[in-house]
């Protein structure tokens, strides 16, 4: 359904086939500014919108602002019925890998990413961050923020094992054995249904998820890099047993309890799990630390950089006044109050430099987005990857032993390359 509503999607907005033209309803001159936002999952942060819009009309007499949260879960259908129907909002935020999708079909205008006098504003941001929002050499939307993970480990169960830290994924193999077999404990949070675990270690191995060629998309997920990165992932679990047997169905929440629980010595995670972990258990204050993400053979050690671009929608009737809030939501001060509020980080590199915590231990974490860190392939098809599920089930076969990696990522890659086309 959701690939049949974004091929009709595209088809209506090909060039020749007349703009964006929003139905009676959708943006209007009259009326507030239509603002979509990711539901942010509690009271303080929905205060801080109330706040913020309140403060932003204050400050531009006239305009008003109608903010509507919506659910993560159901947000991708609920941007492709809206462009289906003509009833988008002016601006939203809009999940990192979403972009170029909607981008690429015509839906959202181009960001404005350059101050007064500078050039074309990109270096403003973490390169990672405007990749993502890019098709074509056009940029549809404005970082606003972001967040990598890195390796999240327990300092006093490596410390009563006289074990270092792992820095490559050799040493992660051993210093996990170390923990399997020394103590009661799990050693490494493999996890089936987390995608944004496993995908990186495709660019740690030196390996591609897809590249252009030809000026067409193709999956790199057959590659002879991909296929022992996934395989290597499958063994922590499989041959190694890093991971309990219900791991194969773990999602990055149950990766996260594991740990809390303290049945967990070492997991993938960003710092939007550590601060509510360790707010949960002051007990584990100072037995927690942090570090890179391990390094594969190809010495890389690259993360997803994951957040959210605020993007303005084709045929929207408000533009300056959709300019002026993305530039008031952009405000240093007001992304670092929010920010620290989710344990994200600005996408912007001035900002985020003000934001680095002085906390070594959440330091690591703006160290892993702005120097090693990474976005998918901004293509239309990803958004359906992700939702399908294509790389998760993949993966869970080869964890449970039913495919080798190498059967499971041939038939990745014809399916990413059938929906790439060209």
């Amino acid at each position: 359904m959701r690939r049949a509503l974004l091929l009709a999607l595209t088809v209506a907005l090909l060039p020749g086939c007349g703009a964006l033209t929003p139905s009676d309803g959708g943006h209007s001159a009259k009326g507030p500014l239509q603002v979509w936002i990711m539901e942010p999952g509690n009271p303080e942060l929905r205060d801080f919108f109330t706040s913020a819009t309140g403060e932003f009309e204050a400050a531009h007499p006239g305009e008003r602002v109608a903010v509507q949260f919506v659910p993560w879960a159901s947000a991708h259908d609920q941007f492709v019925t809206a462009i289906g129907g003509g009833q988008m909002p002016d601006v939203a935020e809009m999940g990192s890998t979403w972009t170029p999708e909607f981008g690429d079909i015509g839906a959202l205008e181009p960001a404005e990413l350059a101050k007064t006098g500078s050039d074309d504003g990109a270096d403003r941001f973490v390169s990672s961050l405007v990749e993502g929002a890019t098709v074509d050499g056009t940029v549809y939307g404005v970082p606003w923020y972001a967040g990598a993970r890195a390796l999240i480990y327990r300092t006093d169960v490596l410390a009563s094992l006289g074990l270092s830290v792992p820095t490559t994924w050799d040493e992660l193999v051993s210093v996990g054995r170390a923990i399997r077999d020394r103590t009661g404990m799990a050693a490494f949070g493999v996890a089936g249904n987390a995608a944004h675990y496993v995908l990186p270690m495709v660019w740690q191995n030196g390996g591609e998820i897809a590249y252009r060629k030809g000026g067409v998309w193709r999956s790199g997920m057959s590659s002879p890099e991909a296929i022992a990165a996934v395989q290597f992932y499958a063994d922590l679990y499989r041959t190694e047993r890093f991971a309990p047997g219900g791991a194969l169905s773990w999602n990055a929440r149950d990766v996260r309890k594991a740990f809390e629980a303290g049945d967990l010595a070492m997991m993938i995670g960003g710092a939007w799990d550590l601060r509510p972990l360790l707010s949960a258990h002051p007990e584990l204050a100072g037995k927690v630390g942090t570090a890179l993400l391990p390094a594969g053979p190809s010495g890389e050690r690259d993360s997803f950089a994951g957040g959210s671009h605020l993007v303005v929608f084709s045929g929207t009737k408000k533009a300056p006044t959709a300019r002026r809030y993305l530039d008031f939501l952009l405000d240093p001060g007001r992304v670092a109050a929010f920010t620290t509020k989710i344990g994200f980080l600005p996408g912007a590199r001035d900002a985020l430099a003000a934001a680095t915590p002085a906390d070594p231990l959440y330091r690591t974490f703006s160290a892993q987005l702005e120097d090693h860190s990474r976005t998918y392939p901004p293509t239309r098809e990803w958004g359906a990857f992700e939702a399908d599920g294509l790389f998760t089930a993949a993966v869970q076969q080869v964890m449970a032993g039913k495919r080798t990696a190498a059967q499971a990522m041939k038939d990745v890659a014809k399916t990413m390359d059938a929906a790439f086309g060209g």
